[in-house]
């Protein structure tokens, strides 16, 4: 997997400016969808699950993988809907302005409890939309400031 280049990037430097995406799925999808949508689309960090237009929860590719290979998860849940799943994982969010520095966003994620650190930050757009940016981009990008302006 490449990554983007994050040489411009300065400490004042904003969520918005990192590679996004917006994979929302209404609550009431069933996980067999979500499954799908996975599957067929691996860039995707997550998904958001939405009550109308709020954002209840969010799941990371990787926790979501994770849980869906357990024992018995492919056949308790696929038929479900994903809100399911919200409730089992206690899918919290990280959710943010745009205009939140990379810097401060590496720094919240860094500080949820350890089995949620690496899911996906929501990001929120003055026109209001939401959109997810990998908390691993988030990383990468932070650690690519901090290289630039602590080189000698």
């Amino acid at each position: 997997m490449s990554y983007p280049d994050f040489s411009h990037l300065t400490p004042e430097s904003t969520l918005d400016v990192l590679p996004s995406y917006d994979y929302k799925v209404p609550a009431t999808t069933l996980t067999r969808d979500v499954m799908e949508y996975m599957k067929n689309n691996a860039d995707v960090p997550g998904m958001m699950i939405m009550d109308g237009d709020e954002v209840i929860g969010s799941i990371g590719r990787q926790r979501f993988e994770s849980h869906m290979q357990q024992v018995y998860s492919s056949e308790i849940y696929p038929k479900r809907p994903i809100q399911i799943l919200v409730e089992v994982l206690k899918a919290e969010k990280l959710q943010m302005p745009a205009a939140t520095r990379i810097v401060d966003a590496a720094l919240a994620a860094l500080e949820r409890p350890r089995s949620l650190v690496f899911e996906p930050v929501v990001v929120e757009f003055p026109d209001g939309q939401l959109r997810l940016v990998d908390c691993l981009i988030v990383l990468l990008a932070q650690v690519t400031i901090l290289k630039k302006f602590l080189a000698v």
